[in-house]
């Protein structure tokens, strides 16, 4: 029941924040008797709240987010780094971690210039789209299943080929480079976050292309490198830096589909 509950609340986004009934039951896939239900319960709650274009998180959660973000040792360690990060590369910074199939941004550091990359905090982001994502499917021991590789911007990579041999060269330089894959315009370089336990997600550099082109990727791409090298062992990670993907597995080499 805890994992409906959980299904019925990931329903809903920074881009997505209102959802009717008939939205919940076609990204859950439940059945409608089911969905009403848990939609119903959510609300008398107090989780839920309702107005003429359909259901939102209730503003509950907003106070639940500032009292998580207080208690996270992974985010008062990455704040440092962040902004020093944001100064040295003069562009927008942001941590994210690794959910089932997607990723979601739980801490950033925007640039000071006037025009820059920004995300949100909470937002979710794809996988296959984004140096931040590709750098998590280089280096995690256990590939999600992936949905079609839908094309968001003029850059997305839509080919698993093409996408398996992208990984490949992240996994030996060790940091990831993106242009215009989730968004015309936006270019980014990411590396990976590990704790104790293994992979935890991606840090990331982005910014406009005329600023990101390939004639910075190297430079920027050593400097996420050495950021999230420098945030992995602060969270207790000791191994190889940039860490080695298991491949013994050949099922978990190849990008899959759901």
């Amino acid at each position: 029941m805890l994992d409906r509950f959980v299904s019925v609340l990931s329903c809903f986004s920074v881009h997505a924040p209102v959802a009717t009934a008939a939205d919940v039951r076609e990204r859950t896939g439940l059945p409608p008797t089911t969905t009403n239900r848990l939609i119903r319960s959510l609300v008398e709650r107090g989780i839920l709240s309702q107005d003429p274009r359909g259901y939102k998180l209730s503003l509950r959660f907003v106070g639940w987010a500032e009292v998580a973000k207080a208690g996270s040792d992974l985010v008062e360690a990455s704040t440092p780094i962040l902004a020093e990060l944001r100064d040295r590369s003069g562009e927008s910074t942001g941590l994210a971690l690794l959910d089932n199939d997607c990723r979601y941004v739980i801490n950033n550091c925007s640039s000071r210039r006037s025009i820059v990359f920004h995300t949100e905090i909470g937002q979710t982001l794809p996988l296959y789209a984004g140096s931040g994502g590709k750098v998590i499917l280089a280096f995690t021991d256990h590939l999600p299943n992936l949905r079609r590789l839908t094309k968001l911007a003029s850059g997305t990579i839509t080919s698993r080929a093409k996408l398996e041999k992208e990984l490949e060269v992240i996994r030996e330089r060790g940091w990831a480079y993106a242009q215009s894959e989730r968004e015309d315009g936006l270019n980014s370089v990411a590396a990976p976050v590990l704790d104790a336990s293994g992979l935890i997600g991606s840090m990331t550099i982005g910014g406009p292309a005329f600023r990101m082109g390939e004639d910075r990727a190297e430079e920027l791409g050593l400097m996420v490198l050495d950021a999230a090298r420098e945030l992995s062992l602060a969270i207790g990670y000791q191994g190889k830096y940039p860490p080695v993907r298991d491949t013994g597995d050949t099922q978990n080499t190849t990008i899959r589909r759901r």
